[in-house]
């Protein structure tokens, strides 16, 4: 084999993945009916995808960082906008770790753990409810608009 013959090689090879990849049926659209039993199988008994609600984000998001400011002793150094938190997840954590604290002093690590887990869940299903929270952090420094002004 000439050197110049190897890239033609590899990018026969390349091509011929390629095409192999996409003959494996990589659609999202279902079965096809060229698809065999047990291709349709297949599909039919794949788990549906599962779209994060807010409240589960805002309750991983707690969870994770009450679990750094607990096991880390002094917390990580950030504030809750570098954690990537807003001010009522903020107000979430702050809850869970005044909660979690108690109950590991009196109970332990594990028992701490699971009431960060409650409270955390509790507290954004709560914020959560009706929807994303659509309040203006602005709100109490704008001036009302008097009457007639655009």
């Amino acid at each position: 084999m000439t050197p110049r013959a190897r890239p033609r090689a590899r990018w026969t090879l390349l091509g011929a993945l390629a095409a192999s990849a996409a003959l494996a049926g990589c659609s999202t659209t279902g079965p096809s009916s060229h698809s065999t039993p047990s291709t349709t199988a297949a599909v039919a008994n794949s788990p549906s995808p599962h779209a994060t609600s807010p409240a589960e984000l805002c309750a991983h998001l707690v969870t994770y960082w009450a679990e750094q400011e607990l096991d880390q002793g002094q917390g990580s150094g950030l504030d809750y906008q570098e954690k990537g938190l807003s001010d009522g997840q903020n107000a979430i954590l702050l809850t869970a770790l005044a909660a979690a604290r108690k109950e590991r002093a009196a109970h332990g690590a594990a028992a701490g753990d699971r009431v960060v887990e409650q409270e955390a869940r509790r507290g954004c299903e709560e914020r959560y409810r009706n929807g994303t929270p659509t309040t203006d952090p602005w709100a109490q420094t704008k001036q009302p608009q008097p009457s007639g002004s655009p």
